[in-house]
Order: structure tokens, then C-alpha cells, then sequence
């Protein structure tokens, strides 16, 4: 078995009985993936508005609050036989029409489906890339990685590396149909190319720990509360 996330953009809801609806439908789709044994961890993020975005491509360090476009929401770690078989699972998530998720290969991961157990606020850390084109995005991620590698303190719960994005596909509803697009999807300014779980005390904190590390030197970090924490 090979290992996929499912990963959900945030889509603003202007009718507050649709967010009920589809917060009811991913959490029926969570507990189908644990029924089938395939799941390896999943959440969902508090609004973007609650976020920032860290980076020092300019070689100073820029913090941005949200609400921001293009980001995570939710998303699920699966084990499935390829990469069709994740997209049959994929494809028994409800999208809201515009909505769409994407389903990449994991390269590596480390998991913890009882992160938010313990009392503390989890915090995601979405790492970006921006590149002119996948080789160069792949190069940037390498460079992240091999870079970043030991920095993690004490407070590292879990996370995930991606494969590029010419590796997954994309769903994405239109007009009530759900269509399977196949990558690459470099077309947004920063692309996510791994997640990873840190347990502080604060925003302010993570943003403090954020702007020492490579992820940020070399690319942007997303930082998201994750909900249950």
C-alpha cells in the first residue's frame, strides 16, 4: 500500500447552514475512511483569517495575516494502492460547486492521530514553494528539506513531505459534477510541498520558531491552528 493526501481548499461559505452541511459530510467521510481501515491522519484547519503566512524571499523576514487564497482547509492521509485508488476515495468527498481538492503521493511521513489529545494548541505548518516550473519547484523543495531537516525541537508531532504536483490530480466541482483534472498545478504563486505539526504555545510563538528555519529562508510557511487543539 502507498501512502496519498487528500487535501481540501478552504472555501469561504456565505450561508452558514451550507458550512454545517459540509462540516457534517467531512466528518461522514472521516469516519468511512477509519471504518475502511485506510486512514492515517486527517484535520481540519481553523480560517485562514486566523493565519499567517511567513517568508524572507526578499531576504527580509515578512509576516502576513490572512485570510488567504489558494490554502489547505482540511485534508486526509490515506493508504491506498495507487494513485487511482486514492482518487476513488477522494471522490467520495461532497465539493461545493468551485471547490475542489487535490490528491498527491506522500513521499515520507510521520503520524499522529492523537496530536490534539494532550492539552496545548497544535499548530500546521503548510511548507511553500515558488518556482518558475516543477524542476526548479522540486530543487526548491530538496533544498528545504535537506536544510530544515534537524531543526524541529521538542515540539514536533508529526509530518509529511509530497511528492511534486505533476505526481497527483485534481478535483475540482463544476456545475454539481465532479471532474478529475491531472497534474501539474503550478499556476498558484506558492505551491505546498509538505505539512508538518508543532505543538506551541501560541500564534505568536509559532510565527517566532518560523522565521529561524530554512522552510522560511528558502520558502514560505502557512501557519494554521488546527481545529481540535
Amino acid at each position: 500500500m502507498n501512502e496519498y493526501m487528500i487535501l481540501v481548499d478552504e472555501n469561504a461559505q456565505s450561508n452558514p447552514s451550507d458550512a454545517r452541511t459540509s462540516l457534517e459530510q467531512r466528518e461522514q467521510f472521516t469516519q468511512k475512511l477509519k471504518a475502511s481501515g485506510v486512514l492515517l491522519d486527517g484535520e481540519r484547519l481553523r480560517s485562514s483569517r486566523e493565519g499567517r503566512r511567513v517568508s524572507a524571499a526578499t531576504g527580509t523576514v515578512r509576516v502576513e495575516s490572512g485570510p488567504f487564497n489558494d490554502t489547505m482547509g482540511s485534508y486526509w492521509s490515506v493508504k491506498a494502492k495507487d494513485l487511482d485508488a486514492a482518487v476513488t476515495l477522494a471522490n467520495e468527498l461532497p465539493l461545493s460547486p468551485g471547490e475542489s481538492a487535490e490528491v498527491r503521493p506522500i513521499m515520507k511521513g510521520q503520524y499522529d492521530e492523537k496530536k490534539t489529545d494532550k492539552t496545548g494548541k497544535v499548530f500546521a505548518f503548510a511548507v511553500l514553494g515558488n518556482a518558475p516550473n516543477e524542476e526548479a519547484w522540486i530543487r526548491l523543495m530538496d533544498k528545504i528539506d535537506n536544510d530544515a531537516g534537524d531543526h524541529f525541537g521538542d515540539g514536533f508531532l508529526a509530518g509529511v513531505r509530497l511528492e511534486a504536483p505533476r505526481t497527483g490530480r485534481r478535483l475540482v466541482n463544476q456545475h454539481g459534477k465532479t471532474v478529475t483534472l491531472d497534474g501539474p498545478f503550478l499556476e498558484s504563486k506558492e505551491v505546498i510541498g509538505g505539512l508538518f505539526f508543532m505543538r506551541l504555545a501560541s500564534l505568536e510563538d509559532a510565527v517566532t520558531w518560523a522565521k529561524s528555519t530554512a522552510f522560511v529562508r528558502i520558502g514560505g510557511a502557512e501557519i494554521r491552528e488546527v481545529w481540535r487543539s
